[in-house]
Order: structure tokens, then C-alpha cells, then sequence
């Protein structure tokens, strides 16, 4: 059963990149994406009152920036408020505890100057204040479907079609082609020259595509037609950040 579902999700990963490739943007951060939707969608419907979940988001002190936001950003007020009203609850209690351990052994509560003389720091490193975001339930969804979705890619590259497939897409963002060609090297290093040229060949069209873009913007130029290559420098932005949402 274990190696029916682990078939049925590549190929759903599989036929997923492939649509990728046909739009702006790295194939595997556009994947990702939807599989976090999909991961918000189900913590929305039921997750957020999962009781094992629940003491996960309190130790991490609630999920990292990025997801938080996006979170926000879909009219998860009462869910969220819920989350909330426990972690600060927990954070309140710690705090409480540690006042009443000083106040124990007989120590004076910490000067305000101290925080800005560069104690804030060294004390919130000892205390381990600091969210651990590591644990962010939609980072750990995010590096799944990372791993599994650099694992089909590369695999599929032993296929012309899907070589040629790729090589018409924008390419990968740094960050998955330098995981992909980590994990071709690793278990397929057959496969790492076809995954090199076909980068090489979307890097190529993206950097033409710029310096295009930047010659019409040369006022000897500027009353060529302009097209698709005007928004070039986002496709150039995408190879070099990812896609906006995935980090």
C-alpha cells in the first residue's frame, strides 16, 4: 500500500511540474505553492484545533513571518486569535515564573540600560527567547514537497520529452537547482549533465531576454515594439530569489 501511495504522489508530482513548465517562474517553487495551499486549506478546516499541533505552534511561539502573513492575509482572524490567546498566555506565564524566581532568591529585577547596552542580545541567545520558526508546521510542509518534488525532477530528466519540457520553462531559482544538482550528483550523476544544460538554456534565454529589455530602454531604441521581454527582469528575479511566497 506504502509503494502504491508513494507512485500515485510522484506521478501527481510529475504531471504537476509539467504544468509548471509551462508557466513564468521555477517549476518547483510554483509546486510548492500549491501544496502549501492545499496545507493551509486543510490547517483552516481542522488543523488549527488538532491538540498535538496546537502545543507544537505554542513551543515554536506560532508559525515563521512568511506563513504567518499569509495566513493573515486569508481571513484567519478567529483561528489565529485562538493560537494566539495560548501562546502569549504561555509566554505571560514564563515570564511570571521567571519574576517570581528572582524575587525568590532575593534578586534585584534587571536594569532597563542593560537591554540597551548590549545585554538584550547576549540574555535573549541564553534564554532561547527566540521563536524557534524551524518548527513552523508549513516549513516543514514546504521542505516535504521540496524533497520530493527535487527527487521527481530529476529523475524525470532521463526522459527527452521532459528535458525538453524543462528547457522551455523559466529554469529553476538558484536555491532548488542547487538542491537538484546535490541530489543528482548523490544518486543520479547520469542525470547531471542533462539537468546542467538544460539550466544553461533558460539562463540563456532569461539573460537575452534582459538585455533586450535594457536596450530598448536605450532612448535610440526606444520606439522599437515592445513585448514579452519587458518583463524579463521578472523572470530574472524569480531564477534568483524564487518565486515570492515560497521564502
Amino acid at each position: 500500500m506504502r509503494k502504491n501511495t508513494t507512485d500515485a504522489q510522484r506521478s501527481r508530482d510529475a504531471d504537476a511540474l509539467r504544468a509548471a513548465y509551462g508557466r513564468e517562474g521555477c517549476p518547483v517553487c510554483m509546486v510548492v505553492l500549491q501544496y502549501l495551499e492545499l496545507a493551509m486549506d486543510s490547517w483552516e478546516y481542522e488543523g488549527f484545533t488538532d491538540e498535538e499541533l496546537r502545543h507544537q505552534l505554542i513551543r515554536s511561539r506560532g508559525f515563521c513571518p512568511l506563513h504567518t502573513w499569509q495566513l493573515a492575509q486569508r481571513h484567519n482572524a478567529f483561528r489565529l486569535g485562538l493560537i494566539y490567546n495560548e501562546i502569549l498566555t504561555d509566554v505571560l506565564q514564563g515570564l511570571d515564573g521567571d519574576n517570581s524566581k528572582r524575587s525568590s532568591a532575593g534578586l534585584p529585577a534587571p536594569k532597563r540600560g542593560s537591554i540597551w547596552n548590549g545585554g538584550w542580545r547576549k540574555r535573549r541567545r541564553q534564554a532561547g527567547v527566540r521563536p524557534v520558526f524551524e518548527h513552523c508546521p508549513f516549513c516543514q510542509s514546504r521542505a516535504s514537497a521540496q524533497d520530493r518534488l527535487i527527487s521527481t525532477l530529476v529523475q524525470m530528466l532521463d526522459a527527452e520529452e521532459d528535458r525538453t519540457l524543462f528547457s522551455q520553462s523559466t529554469g529553476l531559482c538558484l536555491t532548488h537547482f542547487t538542491l537538484a544538482r546535490q541530489f543528482a550528483q548523490e544518486r543520479f550523476p547520469v542525470i547531471v549533465p542533462h539537468l546542467l544544460a538544460c539550466q544553461r538554456i533558460c539562463l540563456r534565454r532569461v539573460l537575452e531576454e534582459v538585455r533586450e529589455l535594457a536596450r530598448k530602454h536605450d532612448y535610440r531604441f526606444s520606439d522599437e515594439p515592445r513585448g514579452d521581454e519587458m518583463l524579463s527582469w521578472r523572470r530574472a528575479a524569480e531564477l534568483c530569489a524564487g518565486n515570492p511566497g515560497v521564502w
